[in-house]
């Protein structure tokens, strides 16, 4: 179970994170990556950051580039207040991947063709047909119907 400040601390990382690699970082193999996520462990020691990674880079290499760029990352979180800086380890977040392909794959699908529904059906409707039964207005004073 992710505690408050785990989840506090989550936040901040993503934030952080999301701004300094894409933003601030000079290494070419992290262009156009972005920060989805990052959950830290239950002893706060360790983070496992999410990432994306455009379809024209190699996994391998912006791997190996987050790796190398994870001191430089750590000193600057350090700025933010925290007792203990977590160690960064990277992992591709395929979640994202996978529910983009869910939802490509849910574009390609054409509607159903359900026919014409009957006129005048009011199944969803609240009215049972009786006059002023639905109609708040048409209540007594204390809420309750005239009856």
């Amino acid at each position: 179970m992710v505690t408050v400040r785990q989840r506090r601390i989550n936040e901040l990382l993503t934030e952080e994170l999301g701004m300094l690699v894409p933003g601030r970082m000079d290494d070419p193999d992290l262009t156009g990556i972005r920060i989805t996520r990052a959950e830290v462990t239950q002893d706060l020691a360790t983070a496992k950051v999410f990432y994306m990674v455009p379809e024209d880079s190699s996994d391998a290499a912006v791997h190996a580039a987050l790796d190398r760029a994870q001191g430089y990352l750590r000193g600057q979180l350090a700025s933010l207040g925290l007792r203990r800086v977590p160690r960064l380890v990277f992992a591709r977040d395929r979640d994202y991947e996978e529910g983009q392909r869910v939802l490509d794959i849910l574009a390609t699908l054409t509607p159903l063709d359900l026919g014409d529904e009957p006129e005048g059906d009011d199944q969803g409707d609240a009215d049972d047909g009786e006059p002023g039964r639905s109609d708040p207005a048409s209540r007594g004073p204390r809420g309750h119907d005239d009856d």
